[in-house]
């Protein structure tokens, strides 16, 4: 194995490589930021993309947004969805795209770690809606986003799997273990790719911190969130318990929503039946 500096500036560099984010999802999550956006601002951005407007407007007419009628325009999609949560459709349009061509090391691996940003970006806005701290599509955006760093990580991993594994079968959380092998590990990898995409700061915080919640600086409750949506979504998946991938909930997290694990439970029922409508977000 190459000298861990070696290899951590082998990893870093290829952030370089990766084709960057579409400018038209980082200006969206910005203008979600200034106050007084309309839909229409937002609008004017999007349809510089055409393939991205029909790819929203697919998304717009899919059972997880359940409208009655088709939505046959993007007016009438920010009309009836406003600001945020067509942001959200441009994220998840625009995450998808770079999964799809940036992939993980292999094509099974990439569409299940897309459909895991989905399930957390869901459990997201779910646990959002619960607590009322967060808005909703901003903690769906968030959830999305926070294990962008796998992508880079998985094609690194391929000859240094199993040290990992090792690492975590010798009691290491999933972070330690990459950490101690590769001298980064995906959170930190996430965060500097969401610099490099020029994402907004808060952004960066949430998926840097997002399996330490308690060292959030920017928006705490939005990281908890997420945080939690990680934890809640994967604790019963026997497959990510192989993984390592089970944790606690810090009780940092728990605080400052104001959520405890009972609340889980429901949260997990609504979960199953919002995954049922979110197939057409796996085929985005």
């Amino acid at each position: 194995a190459p000298a861990m500096s070696t290899f951590l500036g082998e990893i870093v560099g290829s952030l370089r490589e990766l084709q960057p984010f579409p400018a038209v999802a980082t200006k969206a999550l910005s203008l979600a930021q200034t106050p007084g956006t309309t839909p229409d601002d937002l609008i004017g951005v999007i349809q510089a993309d055409p393939a991205l407007v029909a790819k929203i407007l697919k998304l717009c007419n899919s059972a997880y947004y359940g409208f009655q009628r088709e939505i046959a325009s993007l007016k009438e999609a920010g009309n009836m969805l406003g600001v945020e949560t067509l942001v959200s459709l441009v994220m998840t349009s625009c995450t998808s795209r770079f999964f799809r061509t940036q992939g993980a090391s292999d094509h099974a691996s990439s569409s299940s770690l897309w459909a895991r940003c989905v399930t957390l970006a869901v459990a997201s806005r779910l646990l959002a809606e619960r607590h009322g701290k967060v808005d909703p599509d901003r903690a769906y955006t968030a959830g999305l986003l926070q294990n962008v760093g796998e992508i880079v990580l998985e094609k690194h991993l391929i000859e240094h799997r199993r040290q990992v594994d090792a690492e975590r079968h010798m009691g290491r959380c999933a972070l330690s273990a990459e950490k101690v092998v590769l001298g980064i590990h995906h959170a930190e990898l996430g965060a500097r790719l969401a610099t490099h995409w020029q994402l907004p700061e808060f952004m960066v915080d949430t998926i840097r911190y997002h399996h330490e919640p308690d060292r959030a600086v920017l928006d705490p409750a939005l990281t908890s969130t997420t945080h939690l949506a990680e934890t809640m979504t994967f604790a019963n998946l026997d497959e990510h318990a192989d993984q390592g991938l089970v944790y606690a909930p810090a009780p940092e997290a728990l605080e400052i929503t104001g959520l405890d694990e009972s609340d889980f439970e429901s949260i997990e029922v609504d979960l199953s039946a919002e995954l049922v409508r979110s197939k057409g977000l796996l085929a985005a």
